[in-house]
């Protein structure tokens, strides 16, 4: 029951974030000033709580493999911690600038590395886990430096960035659910075995989500009587949000397969950890060093993170992908007729076309020349 509910949750959960927000905006400007404090007194407990529940799955062993693939991993942290946050950069510019702590938001949004969802769209497509792992761990580690000097860096103009406040959240909000993540995870294994956490790991999964939700609708109701009033400070920021996911899957794949010709099997990883981040933890930041309107920059970015990631999924899955050879399958339309064009890349280079053998097509692209 609760595996189908969790894996319910989580193919909606779009849905159930855009619910969470309507709630919000309906029940928020009812709520007393009481409550309201109340909720907001909740929302670090729920946070630290969220990530502790979301990182238990982490397997630590695989960090020290992560060297064994240095360009890629290097290539994989400059996209995902640098390059991602330069590309929302000038779209937070554009789409947030008559609102500061939501452009804050939006700048936290491309700052958080890509967490767990980059590893589970990878394993989805059999692409490199190994590589995935790596750069989820390397990301999550080098980021307690790169969010607040970049948030210094990219929002300090708009927002007031205290960088130790933001480092000892950090501490508090990463590195504490993180580390009682692994000690939770290893009293588990040690005393009942791995078999014994996959039977918790729905259970994990569904109370991560729930939180998730509570915060979304939590920083809403907080800030929906204000919003309410001044709808047309969303507006642009949603356009933003979703132009950032526009490109940044489209630009990812041109820079890691195309210029840097990695084969589709290492580049899928460092595309989804460019264009996937782990929004949790923007949210946790977000709500817990900030406030409930800059937790609503990070909000409008879950409404197309999911959407997209699965639609770049769908073109990716086309595809057969294996260890140093890529397989890209294309049927062409010529005319009423269709022909399938399997095109063999090793390491990133084309090194074989084949189109399918079709004597009508080939008839009448001949006319009556002779053969």
């Amino acid at each position: 029951m609760i595996k189908k509910t969790n894996d319910f949750l989580k193919k909606n959960l779009v849905w159930f974030v855009l619910g969470a927000v309507v709630l919000g905006f309906l029940i928020g400007p009812n709520l007393t000033k009481h409550t309201l404090k109340s909720m907001k007194g909740l929302i670090l407990p729920s946070v630290f709580t969220m990530l502790w529940a979301s990182m238990i799955n982490m397997k630590v062993e695989h960090f020290a493999k992560s060297f064994k693939q240095p360009k890629k991993l290097l290539v994989g942290n400059i996209m995902s911690l640098i390059i991602a946050p330069l590309l929302m950069y000038p779209i937070a510019l554009i789409f947030a600038a008559k609102s500061p702590k939501i452009y804050a938001g939006m700048i936290l949004t491309g700052l958080v590395p890509p967490g767990g969802f980059m590893p589970y769209w990878t394993m989805l497509l059999n692409a490199n886990m190994g590589l995935a792992v790596s750069l989820a761990l390397t990301t999550f580690v080098f980021a307690l430096v790169f969010i607040p000097f970049g948030m210094k860096f990219l929002a300090g103009s708009k927002v007031h960035v205290d960088v130790m406040f933001l480092f000892e959240k950090i501490l508090i909000l990463l590195v504490g659910p993180f580390v009682l993540a692994m000690i939770t995870r290893w009293a588990i294994i040690h005393k009942k075995g791995e078999q014994e956490l996959n039977k918790y790991k729905p259970y994990l999964s569904l109370l991560s989500s729930l939180l998730a939700l509570y915060l979304v609708f939590t920083g809403v109701s907080l800030k929906a009587a204000f919003l309410l009033k001044h709808i047309q400070i969303l507006l642009l920021p949603v356009v933003g949000a979703f132009l950032y996911y526009l490109l940044a899957y489209p630009f990812s794949y041109y820079v890691l397969h195309k210029l840097f010709k990695f084969p589709l099997f290492d580049a899928i990883p460092l595309i989804y950890g460019t264009s996937t981040k782990d929004l949790s933890v923007a949210m946790a930041l977000a709500a817990a060093a900030f406030g409930p309107m800059t937790l609503l920059g990070v909000v409008m970015s879950m409404i197309f993170q999911m959407p997209m990631a699965s639609m770049w999924y769908k073109y990716y899955a086309k595809q057969e992908i294996s260890e140093g050879e890529s397989i890209i399958r294309e049927e062409l339309k010529f005319g009423d007729k269709e022909l399938e064009v399997v095109e063999v890349f090793e390491n990133g280079e084309l090194k074989e076309e084949l189109v399918e053998d079709d004597p009508e097509i080939i008839e009448e692209d001949m006319g009556d020349e002779d053969v």
